[in-house]
């Protein structure tokens, strides 16, 4: 599910607008998932409450995995690829 996650935000980001490259990117820095959210947020590729509901929504499928709760780790789940698809 989290290559699913990457490869949407991928997507979005592909689509929208450049940015100009960080003081960190220019240190060769490799960007983390976490910094790559922040920019699409500034760019308004996706909304910060798109990006809160799907973080949230990961920690509770995370969660339920491990406790082996099947379906409350798919409803997560299911809470992420709505969150994401938002900002269509």
């Amino acid at each position: 599910m989290q290559d699913r996650i990457d490869a949407r935000l991928e997507a979005k980001a592909a689509a929208g607008p450049f940015a100009r490259e960080s003081t960190d990117a220019k240190r060769s820095d490799q960007p983390t998932p976490r910094s790559m959210a922040a920019t699409e947020e500034r760019l308004g590729e996706i909304s910060p409450q798109s990006v809160d509901a799907a973080r949230q929504a990961m920690a509770r499928a995370r969660a339920a995995d491990s406790a082996g709760a099947k379906t409350a780790c798919e409803q997560a789940l299911a809470d992420v690829q709505r969150a994401l698809g938002r900002d269509k």
